[in-house]
């Protein structure tokens, strides 16, 4: 948890984590549709800020990932990152990641990405409605797997609104 606005500016600006404020405001704590300070930070943020820290000098391990899923949840979290993404959850759209073009503060999320096992197989069912849940916020939903062959990561893209 983050308390200092200033270190969550810098966070935001300089590096595109973004987190989620979760504390109530003093003059109106029963309202639920703004947060505010401490800013919590997702897991892969956390681990990203260390492994940039660990290239600048010697530190110890973090304690996540740590599981083969937590680990290619991370990977996908820094390919994304690295594509100059800003990401937040996504859980109340039913998926791992939603990603901005910029700060989300000013743009609209265009993906709502999820993570899928590269060997799974998607009925066309289920194809029908990740595509129109996506239509239905206005975001293309996108497939990401990574393929062990090829040792980088797949991506997929279903937007129902381009076919009609």
């Amino acid at each position: 948890m983050i308390f200092d606005p200033d270190t969550v500016l810098r966070l935001r600006r300089d590096h595109r984590i973004v987190g989620a404020l979760e504390g109530s405001h003093p003059t109106n704590p029963q309202q639920n549709n703004y947060y505010g300070l401490p800013l919590v930070l997702l897991p892969e943020e956390t681990a990203l800020l260390h492994k940039e820290q660990q290239q600048q000098q010697q530190s110890t391990p973090p304690a996540w990932p740590q599981t083969d899923q937590e680990k290619l949840r991370f990977a996908l979290y820094c390919a994304l990152h690295a594509r100059g993404f800003y990401i937040t959850r996504a859980i109340k759209f039913g998926a791992d990641y939603m990603l901005y073009p910029g700060d989300p503060m000013r743009y609209h999320s265009q993906y709502v990405a999820s993570l899928v096992q590269h060997t799974q197989d998607i009925t066309p069912r289920e194809l029908v409605a990740l595509g129109r849940l996506g239509t239905a916020v206005k975001k293309s939903r996108l497939l990401c797997s990574w393929d062990p062959e090829e040792l980088q990561f797949v991506y997929v893209t279903i937007d129902w609104s381009e076919i009609g």
